[in-house]
């Protein structure tokens, strides 16, 4: 039994140590222009009144909120492309 549960265990460290060459081999290091990266995609700008705009700084799109009454449900007023 002793030998059959070292078997195993050799087995499954051999399958994991040929997935993380594989692995290893297939990665795509090259810069793909497909992909996509939302870091600063967006700045958000506060206002008087809880009012506030978000611009899209890939699309040049400003669109502006305010806030409706004392609750905290926003709706849109505005948007302009400035680009």
């Amino acid at each position: 039994m002793k030998k059959m549960k070292n078997y195993f265990m050799s087995s499954l460290a051999i399958v994991g140590a040929i997935s993380l060459i594989i692995m290893a081999c297939s990665a795509d290091n090259s810069n793909n222009t497909n992909s996509t990266n939302s870091v600063s995609k967006y700045q958000i700008s506060s206002g008087a009144a809880g009012n506030f705009d978000v611009i899209n700084t890939e699309t040049g799109v400003v669109k502006s909120y305010v806030r409706l009454g004392t609750s905290t449900t926003y709706s849109l007023i505005t948007t302009t492309v400035t680009q």
